[in-house]
């Protein structure tokens, strides 16, 4: 049965009460009439009925002006708690919230190179399964960030190209069978960029995209202060853009990421005159990094500077493109490539000044994350507060299947 008009109405109003509770992290009754535009008094009927249900807590009020001190009103931490876990080709990062949204327990492990399919899956579910046991207060869902193409609904990966046999991965049927809570899958840009717009660079922004460079390429779309999720939830799969090179039309990712741009030096390293360094490197094969070349390139090996410069121009190209597509407000930049080398955000930072547009370069510019490596499994986690506690009606009718 759906739920009543009236009761959706009620449930959405309580909804964006805690949300926004959530968001400010501390505010009072008043602050929340004045934000969310609702009568006082009707806030203060909820906010008392939360406060009975152990939601939300007070705490001692803050004298900063003359009269009556507001008293702030806060998640209550113990009543429950989230978990995230996102990964990627390279690694697996996995968070234990409590329910204000503050991380009790984190994790990352690496996937090794050529891993199955079977061994993949079988690690993160392990992974999440670890934290949870540590949980000391209930854990009310879990939300997975997955890569590739995701189809959120379903709760599948549609197909992943940087892991082996990664197509039709049913990652929320994986999930269930250990846990006994709602679970949710979630593009995992799209969880960076709902993680930043919470609690990091994005915050009090209406209208900024997320560019996360790692193992691939994604991008996460905030308008008007929510995440654009576009047709089938497909908005932002911008390592499938095509570009020209000299030798023939290629992916984003096989030109920027850090496992596209690996493999590229990988093969340009047998063709090079051999140098201690660059033996050094050939010598790691599989396990060659990103960091490894980024070392030898800083310590003088000038082919390896200018690829690393070229890289940085390539995505400078890449950042002009998406501002003058979208005109944000900022580009909050994440993931390892865009962070392991002054060399490579320089470059980075020139060709974007030369190719977006004069009118924008007023008003946009680049920003680091601030959330660092985990921001992925901090954003699912967060989703996760606000799946349990939807602010829009419409939602009550689509409950994510335990």
């Amino acid at each position: 049965m759906h739920p009543r008009p009236r009761e959706t109405k009620l449930a959405a109003k309580k909804g964006r009460i805690l949300n926004e509770v959530f968001r400010r992290e501390r505010c009072s009754r008043f602050d929340l009439a004045r934000r969310l535009n609702v009568n006082a008094a009707m806030v203060g009927t909820y906010v008392d009925e939360f406060l009975r249900e152990g939601l939300l807590v007070e705490r001692e009020p803050v004298q900063s002006r003359p009269g009556r001190a507001p008293v702030p009103l806060q998640l209550n931490p113990q009543h429950g708690c989230f978990l995230g876990l996102d990964f990627e080709a390279l690694r697996a990062r996995a968070v234990l919230c409590d329910f204000a949204g503050e991380t009790l327990r984190r994790e990352e492990i690496k996937i090794r190179s050529g891993a199955t399919r079977e061994d993949v899956l079988r690690v993160i579910v392990s992974l999440a399964k670890r934290l949870a046991d540590r949980a000391d207060r209930p854990l009310l869902m879990v939300g997975v960030a997955a890569p590739g193409q995701v189809d959120c609904l379903a709760g599948r990966i549609l197909h992943y190209r940087l892991l082996r046999d990664f197509d039709q991965v049913p990652v929320r049927e994986q999930f269930a069978a250990v846990f006994d809570v709602p679970i949710f899958v979630e593009d995992n840009i799209r969880a960076v960029a709902f993680g930043e717009l919470m609690r990091g660079s994005g915050r009090g922004s209406h209208n900024f995209l997320c560019l996360a460079v790692r193992s691939g390429v994604g991008l996460g779309i905030v308008i008007d202060g929510k995440l654009y999720r576009g047709a089938k939830a497909m908005a932002g799969e911008a390592g499938y853009m095509v570009v020209s090179t000299r030798e023939g039309p290629r992916l984003i990712t096989d030109l920027v990421s850090a496992t596209g741009f690996v493999q590229e030096i990988r093969a340009l390293l047998g063709s090079w005159q051999s140098t201690t360094r660059r033996k050094q490197l050939v010598e790691k094969g599989d396990d060659l990094s990103l960091t490894d070349i980024v070392a030898v390139a800083e310590s003088g090996d000038r082919l390896l500077h200018e690829r690393l410069e070229m890289l940085g121009t390539h995505l400078g190209m890449l950042a002009a493109n998406l501002a003058n597509l979208f005109a944000p407000e900022r580009i909050v930049l994440t993931g390892e490539v865009l962070t392991c080398s002054m060399l490579i955000r320089q470059s980075m930072e020139r060709t974007f000044r030369e190719f977006t547009l004069p009118q924008l370069l007023k008003t946009v510019y680049l920003s680091d994350g601030t959330l660092g490596g985990f921001a992925g499994a901090l954003g699912v986690a967060w989703l996760g507060f606000t799946k349990v506690f939807p602010e829009e009606e419409a939602v009550f009718s689509t409950r994510i299947p335990a």
